[in-house]
């Protein structure tokens, strides 16, 4: 089978290890896959998989909306669909999901979607977010199948008349087992006390995740150690609010940052079902999580972390982890179960060829 892997730009994050996750997993099947990007944004770091995955760069593709470069993107993905006729084309995020399924209308192939999440809240006003429902409706009459993330990615877009029942298929992501540092060796290439106790965060500084809401925490707890780990237009501005025991790390290996930790955070007032918090849970930590999206998909409240809505929910939670070792560490040993039997490679490959072949 030959596929077509089409996303906005691959940037350090979830996303990233989904597809690099799939494209190689199809590749040992034996399907031939070409993976097709834009750049990433000023403020992004590009993932490393693109170049190793022999990704090619289409100029328009980025995140960015400009109606020229757009459009020499739609011709560029349907050239390359009339030249190389692929069995199945698989849109990833927003803007490729635009552009991937417009070059494809009428060529004939199989046409795949897959939200990671979705735009459904937090991030525009009202009457864009109408705009962003219209456009998905309308493109979803172009859509064979979708994938979901999770039941909950899938039960927002429902409710929002996006597409039927019968289009969708729920496939949670897939993670290798890393080979993650053992804790002393970890903090050490951080520079971490091996004494402290350690919060930590990763993933993109962006509104929707909120990591000023890390800073307030901080700040109430003046003696624990918090550690953000990523990029984006918001790194300058946690800078400079730090109250002086948050670690800004940059970009950071999850199988350096997680081993580090004592206990995972997440913030975020929208997600779909992120990579992050499998990563933590694989290396056995609690985590304290806003209940949003599939966060629940993946942390079982009060078994493998505790879910929150809020800032007091929030404080309270992490109180309650700080004050109960027995607590925190019988969370940690179950949330690490549950990931490693819930999230593997061999049933998030069969469930992508299952949808590839969906007549």
């Amino acid at each position: 089978m030959k596929i077509f892997q089409v996303i906005a730009r691959v940037n350090q994050g979830g996303t990233a290890r989904w597809l690099e996750a799939l494209v190689l997993e199809l590749r040992i099947a034996g399907h031939e896959v070409s993976l097709f990007a834009g750049s990433v944004q000023e403020n992004e770091i590009e993932d490393k998989c693109f170049q190793d995955l022999g990704g090619k760069r289409v100029s328009g593709l980025g995140r960015s909306v400009n109606l020229v470069s757009d459009i020499k993107a739609i011709l560029i993905i349907r050239s390359a669909i009339k030249n190389e006729a692929p069995d199945v084309i698989n849109t990833h995020t927003a803007k490729a999901g635009v552009i991937g399924r417009i070059a494809a209308i009428g060529t004939g192939i199989k046409v795949v979607h897959t939200f990671h999440g979705h735009l459904l809240y937090g991030y525009f006003p009202p009457q864009k977010t109408k705009i962003i429902i219209l456009i998905e409706k309308f493109l979803a009459r172009f859509t064979d199948q979708i994938i979901a993330v999770g039941s909950q990615v899938k039960e927002d877009l429902l409710a929002a008349k996006i597409g039927s029942e019968s289009q969708y298929f729920v496939i949670p992501p897939a993670i290798p087992s890393p080979t993650f540092y053992s804790k002393i060796d970890a903090r050490r290439t951080l520079g971490i006390e091996n004494s402290a106790v350690v919060i930590g965060w990763l993933g993109r500084l962006t509104a929707i995740k909120h990591p000023e809401r890390v800073v307030e925490l901080a700040k109430r707890h003046p003696s624990i150690t918090f550690i953000i780990g990523g990029t984006g237009e918001l790194f300058q501005d946690i800078s400079k609010s730090n109250p002086g025991n948050i670690e800004m790390l940059g970009w950071v290996q999850p199988e350096i940052f997680w081993p580090s930790c004592d206990i995972a955070l997440l913030t975020s007032d929208n997600e779909g079902l992120p990579t992050a918090l499998i990563e933590a849970g694989l290396a056995g930590l609690p985590t304290i999580a806003e209940n949003v999206g599939s966060v629940s998909e993946i942390i079982k409240d009060g078994i493998t972390g505790i879910l929150v809505r809020g800032d007091t929910e929030r404080i309270s939670a992490l109180n309650r982890l700080l004050t109960d070792s027995d607590l925190s560490s019988q969370m940690g040993v179950s949330a690490q179960e549950y990931c490693k039997s819930h999230f593997g490679v061999q049933s998030f490959l069969s469930a992508h060829l299952l949808v590839y072949n969906q007549k």
